[in-house]
């Protein structure tokens, strides 16, 4: 069976954007990130929540998104959507492993990849 992709689901426009490649002084990331890809994507809202984190009440978003298979795609890059930016969690998916579509299991709040794009 192949897994077909419904190009009516692919409504959304993504960018993929991989981390900066600089260095500051104490050895962390510094610069802008950097577009890789703009893609139509798919997007399904996993779940939010509320929690108390540093004496703040804080909001975490889960989304996933399906775009066709793209090759290269890395956890520590992220998704921009509606200018929001989502990090990537955990490696990809290749459903099926047909290397037809990708799942992005992305989170948007308490780790969200950089802050608004």
């Amino acid at each position: 069976m192949t897994l077909a992709i419904n190009a009516g689901d692919l409504r959304h426009r993504i960018t993929l954007q991989s981390p900066p490649v600089g260095r500051n002084a104490v050895g962390g990331r510094s610069g802008d990130w950097v577009d890789e890809a703009t893609v139509w994507a798919a997007a399904w809202p996993v779940s939010a929540r509320e929690m108390l984190a540093g004496g703040q009440i804080t909001s975490e978003v889960s989304v996933r998104f399906r775009i066709r298979y793209r090759a290269g795609v890395l956890p520590s890059w992220r998704v921009v959507w509606r200018g929001v930016a989502y990090a990537i969690v955990g490696d990809p998916i290749d459903v099926q492993g047909r290397q037809v579509v990708l799942d992005l299991m992305c989170t948007a709040g308490i780790r969200d990849g950089g802050g608004a794009a």
